[in-house]
């Protein structure tokens, strides 16, 4: 019963790559058809005895018939090819395709109030910049198949990374960053702005930025927070805003002399956005926070649509050169003792 049950378990597996190739199987009877208009072929030139002796014809060695074996073998190697040319495949477990990921620019403040060693991580003082490039190295292993870009920003805004979906380099490059690399002063709009130039939308999921920083109010560059965040809003691109300073945003607009009009916080650039503010007093409150924004924006994960197979054309390919060989060896030995006859 063990044995049926592998056996029909090892059919309702079998699955045929080129299953057309069985219709030429007719074919594997041509050794047979071949073999026997020989053997026609030479009882008909046999001469006849007109005048037959008794006694001769009686010590006369019987006629040999044509071989038959050969053509049989022929014919079984036949079918073994007409197989393998069919491609049988033993189906196995779905394959779950890759999660499709979304691009994430991620825009880490280095202004120098992001010095500040006002944080801990694994129980030691680390400054608010330290902390969330570790968040965010550790957010970006978790999140295989996103595209990660980096964004710098001080006094003046930089890439620093490209889009790459090469989550450990995002991570290396982020620890490289220092505070006052790029100038004491806090240029948000030009970052936004230099964000959305780095995302486009993929498979239909679209692309968000998370803003890094203490909360301080944007005070230099070409472009005025509220004119970048109209812009996001305009490509529908989502900000997450996380805050690591100690008093949280009120979500009031501001004006400084760089720019006319009000200015938007952090709070109201993530509420004008569609996206979210969180307010990370800790390190284990910024690994909540980018796990709520994770959360809130899942990767795609499309249903399988092929399956695992393992090729058997190998087996029945060997099988039907093995049966030609024997055939011809077969072929070659009668026939040379026919002769020797």
């Amino acid at each position: 019963m063990n044995f049926l049950a592998t056996l029909n378990g090892f059919f309702a597996a079998l699955h045929w790559a080129q299953p057309l190739a069985l219709l030429t199987l007719p074919l594997a009877l041509l050794p047979l058809r071949t073999a026997r208009r020989g053997r026609e072929a030479s009882g008909a030139h046999t001469p006849e005895l007109l005048h037959p002796d008794l006694h001769g014809l009686l010590q006369a060695p019987r006629q040999r018939r044509g071989p038959r074996l050969p053509a049989l073998l022929r014919t079984a190697a036949l079918v073994a090819f007409i197989v393998a040319l069919a491609q049988p495949q033993r189906l196995g477990a779905w394959i779950a395709p890759a999660p499709e990921g979304r691009d994430i620019v991620v825009l880490l403040d280095t202004s120098l109030t992001m010095s500040l060693h006002d944080l801990q991580w694994n129980g030691k003082p680390a400054s608010r910049l330290a902390v969330a490039q570790r968040v965010f190295a550790d957010f970006a292993q978790a999140r295989t198949g996103d595209r990660f870009a980096l964004i710098a920003f001080g006094s003046h805004a930089a890439t620093l990374l490209p889009p790459t979906f090469d989550a450990r380099l995002a991570g290396q490059m982020a620890g490289l960053l220092s505070v006052g690399q790029l100038g004491q002063d806090t240029a948000l709009g030009d970052a936004i702005a230099l964000a959305l130039r780095q995302v486009q939308p993929r498979s239909g999921l679209h692309p968000i930025l998370i803003l890094y920083s203490d909360g301080g109010d944007s005070n230099v560059g070409s472009i005025s927070p509220a004119d970048a965040t109209a812009l996001a809003r305009h490509l529908g691109v989502k900000i997450y805003s996380v805050e690591v300073g100690h008093t949280p945003d009120a979500g009031q607009p501001y004006t400084v002399p760089a720019y006319a009009g009000p200015q938007p916080d952090m709070r109201l650039i993530a509420q004008a956005t569609g996206g979210k503010f969180y307010f990370a007093v800790s390190s284990g409150a910024q690994q909540a926070a980018v796990r709520d924004i994770g959360a809130l924006n899942p990767r795609l994960h499309p249903p399988p649509v092929r399956r695992a197979t393992q090729a058997l054309s190998l087996w029945p390919m060997l099988l039907g050169a093995a049966l030609w060989l024997l055939a011809e060896l077969l072929a070659a030995g009668l026939w040379w003792r026919k002769d020797a006859a």
